[in-house]
């Protein structure tokens, strides 16, 4: 009886080992196919998420009709096609690939938020950043700044010329070297896109304008008097400017019967010299449209140093003497455009990245306009400017106005 017990209990375990065995067979194709329905979750041809969920924030405020064309009649496009998708991520970064910024001027948010954008998906994207540099608007500093990037021997040269003249001199040897070359904003003179460099990134220069100059005029007095100072030199983005300007003061102005006073002005930093002179001949004036914030604040000091606070002032862009203005209900800035930043420097870098893969990258990529009031500041600022943090003192006092 105990060898049949003992042989029962061996034929039971040999059984369980069997039983067990078998399982183990079936649960490997599972898991295997498991395994492989992960893999094919991934799909690497789809739109990286980084840049869906970029230009998601644009959507809402992108206007179809692009009512301007590049120095050679290039068709502006907004950027939600410009993309990468999960595979050409990954093979950038595989790639180790080195860039330099040249940059015309690194002052203020504005200014520091688009190249942030631009250096953050640089970083996204594995491309290590070599140099960057700031010319303070002097082209024979830029010059030098591009001679220094170039002995680093970088992939990809991001540039943001000084002006269109100089640049094409200053940017040769990126060309003669067959570096991948992106611009912002500007091209240099006699360049081609596709050629000489990939594409241009920008904003809606003529959105921009066109915003600000609407409610100065709705906000203007039947027949009352403004004046317009408009850029007297060659530079792209602020002559469309200038166009958007006229068209909405002929086209809208014109109903309200506003009579228009118009200075050109190559010194942003001088005009104010410019503007008070213009208000002692015209007293009548109400309220001034300036290009941006710079000069726009220039003008807010001289004003009110002549007295003449009354006077309504209309501008683009966002930096902090400009926002607390607006947000003081006795401030002489009224109103406030402003782009996408941030997102004009990921489609310069998202520019390159088409040019180091060889894909045709479109001409010109233009980002939607805002409107800047006290009620969307802290919304605005933190999809234009989203690399800078909020200046402590404007939400000090967004926090008084209940904001």
């Amino acid at each position: 009886m105990k060898k049949v017990g003992i042989l029962c209990l061996f034929l039971i375990f040999a059984a369980l080992v069997l039983t067990m065995g078998c399982n183990r067979k079936k649960q490997e194709p599972v898991e295997e196919e498991a395994a492989a329905e992960v893999e094919e979750a991934v799909d690497m041809d789809e739109i990286d998420p980084f840049w869906a969920e970029m230009h998601a924030y644009e959507t809402p405020y992108i206007n179809p009709a692009v009512k301007f064309t590049g120095v050679k009649g290039e068709q502006p496009v907004y950027d939600g096609d410009l993309v990468l998708t999960r595979g050409e991520v990954e093979k950038i970064r595989a790639m180790n690939l080195t860039a330099v910024y040249i940059d015309n001027n690194l002052a203020g948010e504005y200014t520091l938020a688009l190249h942030g954008g631009c250096i953050d998906v640089f970083e996204y994207l594995n491309i290590k950043v070599l140099a960057e540099t700031q010319a303070d608007f002097d082209a024979a500093k830029q010059a030098n700044d591009v001679e220094t990037a170039m002995a680093l021997d970088p992939d990809i040269v991001i540039g943001y010329v000084v002006d269109p003249v100089t640049g094409a001199k200053v940017f040769q040897p990126v060309v003669d070297a067959g570096k991948t070359l992106v611009f912002v904003s500007t091209r240099p003179d006699g360049y081609t896109p596709g050629k000489e460099y990939v594409g241009i990134s920008t904003n809606n220069p003529y959105d921009n304008a066109w915003v600000y100059v609407m409610d100065m005029i709705d906000q203007a007095s039947d027949g009352g008097s403004v004046g317009i100072v408009t850029w007297a030199g060659e530079y792209f983005v602020l002559n469309v400017m200038d166009d958007a300007t006229r068209d909405a003061l002929e086209e809208h102005g014109s109903k309200k019967n506003l009579k228009v006073y118009e200075e050109g002005n190559v010194a942003p930093m001088e005009v104010g010299g410019l503007v008070t002179a213009m208000v002692q001949k015209h007293p009548e004036i109400e309220a001034i449209a300036l290009l941006w914030f710079d000069p726009a604040m220039v003008a807010v000091q001289d004003l009110r140093g002549m007295g003449r606070d009354d006077i309504k002032i209309y501008t683009f862009g966002m930096n902090t003497p400009a926002l607390l203005d607006l947000l003081n209900p006795d401030g002489m800035v009224k109103t406030l455009s402003i782009d996408f930043t941030w997102n004009v420097g990921m489609n310069t870098a998202t520019i390159a990245a088409y040019g180091v893969l060889g894909k045709e990258a479109p001409e010109l990529v233009v980002v939607p306009t805002l409107s800047v009031t006290a009620d969307n500041v802290r919304e605005i600022w933190e999809v234009a400017y989203r690399n800078i943090p909020m200046p402590k003192e404007i939400d000090d006092v967004l926090k008084k106005l209940g904001k």
